[in-house]
């Protein structure tokens, strides 16, 4: 997918949605294209409501990637009828090393989705299932799946209607399917013989899990190894022509709280929640007054903290390969001024530093004190 072709044809939607072809192609149409290299979102600047919220249900809190507030939020949604289903991804039960987006309509499909996915998923896959299905639904994505999502209610009435909840994370990229094999073969597992995979869960931050025919294989702490050896390694190309790492199509965005107090004593898991529309302000008010989630307001500052190195502005490493890459395979000219500009001002954005980011593999610095 990634490479080999350039030049995307404008989809018919609305044609396609006849056919069954178009919303399995929309994310070529969408999603690969990146952001506009001229693209600002600065939640920083915006007084955004925040929130640390944990699911009061400790199971969810517990098999959650951060204190289960998404999944507590939807159970939420769910019970009181505001939502019919939930669009989230899970394990493939046939095929471990896959993700499977579902509609989940019921307690139980949503907790079989819980935790982190660092492999690849797609949840505007099931786009056209919604468009044919009446009902409410919420989606649960990464910024460019709710982008994507976005652009294809633009041309869609029907989900317009129907998508009346956009969940994001704060997302810096997305590891390929490759980098769970690779991390399995690193501690000699064979992904073959691996029949369940969890990558978050049991506690905060949690722990990477496969799980063989009878029993756990391999086990391996997020800190100190998953987040060195997988979360970051071979990032799509998607993923470096893109800076919307803040979800600005999302009516919630949420986050792992990472600073050095919660790294140090938290055990059992919050959620960072930032609310962006009116939308996400009224179902998170919602599970709070109901008691389905516990919460505490934060500061924006506060929230922002917690991913400082994915604020965008000028020293954020990843626009000139943005521009670079739309350049060439975009036919996107108008941005050449601006490569130019930051060569000769010297920016910390140049394509020096972005080539020795990819050399080295280290995309982000991470400073929990920032």
């Amino acid at each position: 997918m990634y490479g080999k072709r350039y030049n995307y044809p404008k989809i018919d939607v609305e044609r396609c949605m006849e056919c069954g072809r178009c919303l399995k192609v929309c994310p070529s149409e969408f999603l690969l294209r990146g952001t506009d290299p001229g693209f600002q979102d600065r939640p920083q600047e915006a007084a955004l409501s925040c929130h640390l919220v944990h699911a009061s249900d400790d199971q969810i809190r517990y098999e959650g990637a951060s204190g289960g507030g998404i999944t507590g939020l939807l159970c939420h949604l769910m019970g009181k009828g505001d939502i019919d289903g939930a669009i989230v991804a899970r394990t493939d039960p046939e095929r471990p090393l896959v993700s499977q987006t579902l509609i989940a309509r019921n307690r139980e499909s949503l907790l079989s989705a819980q935790g982190s996915r660092y492999a690849p998923v797609s949840n505007c896959t099931i786009l056209r299932e919604v468009a044919e299905v009446p009902g409410r639904y919420a989606i649960v994505g990464t910024p460019c799946m709710l982008q994507a999502t976005a652009q294809a209610q633009e041309l869609v009435a029907s989900l317009r209607e129907r998508i009346v909840l956009k969940i994001g994370f704060v997302c810096s990229g997305m590891a390929s399917r490759a980098s769970t094999k690779a991390y399995l073969l690193r501690y000699g597992i064979d992904p073959e013989t691996v029949r369940e995979i969890r990558y978050r869960g049991e506690g905060w931050p949690g722990s990477f899990r496969a799980r063989g025919s009878h029993q756990v294989v391999l086990k391996r702490p997020y800190f100190g190894d998953e987040l060195a050896y997988l979360v970051a390694s071979d990032h799509y190309l998607r993923c470096w022509n893109c800076s919307d790492h803040w979800g600005r199509s999302a009516d919630v965005v949420a986050s792992d709280p990472w600073c050095e107090q919660m790294i140090e004593h938290e055990h059992k898991g919050w959620s960072a929640m930032m609310v962006r529309t009116e939308q996400g302000a009224a179902a998170l008010e919602s599970a709070m007054r109901s008691g389905s989630l516990v919460a505490e307001s934060i500061s924006t500052d506060t929230m922002v903290g917690y991913n400082r190195h994915l604020l965008d502005g000028d020293r954020h490493r990843q626009r000139s390969w943005m521009a670079s890459y739309q350049c060439v395979f975009f036919c996107r000219l108008r941005y050449v001024p601006r490569l130019v500009y930051s060569l000769i001002r010297r920016r910390t954005t140049g394509l020096v530093t972005t080539l020795r980011a990819r050399l080295t593999g280290q995309y982000y610095e991470w400073d929990w004190t920032a």
